[in-house]
């Protein structure tokens, strides 16, 4: 890639002329090539699954447009009709109910909330981690509203099913897609049933008119086009919770393997470099790299970037963000030099745990999903 087309590819992700928080992009910084970056495309399949991806390249911003937010759906985007939409809520619980969306937009549970959504899916390769966004989404609290409806003793999970189809077990067996939580978290306050992204109505994409958001949790616990909850005294076992969303962790034991098998739920600690930037000062150009980090079971402490396997370097956190969003990172790169190089970046949180390596993911998680490792990017400097 030459200069031209450098300046080309930087005006079309509309970073010229703008400026931000995150790293103030200044009118002259332009694009720097990633060579990893072949197949990729934002529109991936339009359905059966339906797959859209954001290119982290657009990462200008602590919140992601909702018209560039990635998409993940097993079949077609629902289209409903918000008039003779309606949310049960039934099984066990004392009262059975029915809410319509405006019922719901006038609680006094309302709420907002910033949380980055992941699929579990998401990964390195032709979507280049590009199924994950960080939204503000407006809804109100979930467990008000059970206890409204008093759920019984007996209870143990409570499913959520959405307007969208599903096959089971047989080719003819198609079944509202629905996912369960363990009554215990139902109850917690983080749950809530979002109406809107981004101060607007939820897009059809993103589950109009109602979609269950669920903080800390991957894409597939986040049911959209949701229309019925139904709690259950047992355990629920639709197909992708029981035979398809599946991990296998390694528990560590002295002297023993021992390998378990449960249902994808929390995300995990994950960075990826997003993009790298430069800007001509003076007679030279100054190089930036700059991404994004999230997950994990306790609060980001740091992020490190490396360069073509040398020392580890402190990234500043640019913008921090809350307990289930992302936090926008970037860092100087004062000794590029031109040919290809490596990037990577890792994060470490509070209790020290560090971003695994692809080799020690594999060690300790045998899934094609939950993949946060290390991602190693390739770019190529032509000019310094």
């Amino acid at each position: 890639m030459n200069r031209r087309q450098m300046l080309q590819a930087s005006a079309a992700f509309g970073l010229r002329g703008m400026r931000r928080e995150f790293g103030s992009v200044q009118t002259d910084e332009e694009l720097v090539a990633f060579v990893d970056l072949r197949d990729f495309r934002t529109e991936m399949r339009a359905s059966n699954p339906r797959v859209r991806c954001f290119d982290l390249r657009r990462l200008i911003s602590f919140i992601t447009p909702e018209r560039e937010f990635f998409s993940f759906h097993q079949t077609e985007t629902v289209q409903a009709d918000s008039q003779t939409w309606r949310l049960r809520i039934d099984g066990f619980v004392e009262r059975e109910g029915e809410f319509t969306l405006e019922q719901l937009k006038q609680r006094s549970e309302s709420r907002d909330e910033v949380v980055t959504l992941e699929c579990s899916g998401n990964a390195p390769g032709p979507g280049a981690n590009g199924q994950v966004g960080n939204g503000r989404w407006s809804g109100v609290s979930l467990a008000p509203i059970l206890a409204e409806c008093g759920v019984k003793p007996e209870a143990r999970e409570v499913v959520f099913f959405g307007m969208d189809m599903e096959r089971s077990t047989g080719p003819d067996d198609v079944v509202p897609h629905g996912r369960s939580i363990y009554v215990q978290d139902a109850m917690s306050p983080l749950p809530m049933l979002a109406y809107e992204l981004n101060g607007k109505p939820l897009p059809a994409e993103q589950g109009f008119p109602l979609r269950l958001i669920f903080p800390g949790c991957y894409g597939m616990t986040q049911i959209k086009w949701l229309n019925r909850i139904h709690v259950l005294d047992r355990r629920y076992e639709g197909f992708h919770m029981s035979r398809n969303y599946h991990t296998m962790n390694s528990l560590e034991y002295p002297n023993e393997e021992l390998w378990l098998e449960t249902s994808i739920s929390k995300t995990r600690l994950k960075s990826v470099v997003a993009r790298v930037t430069r800007r001509r000062q003076n007679e030279r150009f100054l190089y930036r790299i700059a991404g994004a980090a999230w997950g994990g079971p306790s609060p980001l402490k740091s992020v490190e970037v490396q360069v073509d396997n040398g020392g580890w370097r402190a990234a500043q956190i640019a913008e921090p963000g809350g307990d289930f969003s992302w936090h926008l990172w970037s860092i100087d790169w004062p000794d590029a030099s031109p040919g290809r190089h490596t990037l990577v970046s890792r994060a470490i949180d509070a209790d020290g745990r560090i971003q695994p390596t692809a080799a020690e993911r594999r060690a300790s998680i045998r899934s094609n999903r939950e993949d946060n490792s290390q991602w190693p990017r390739q770019v190529l400097v032509i000019g310094v």
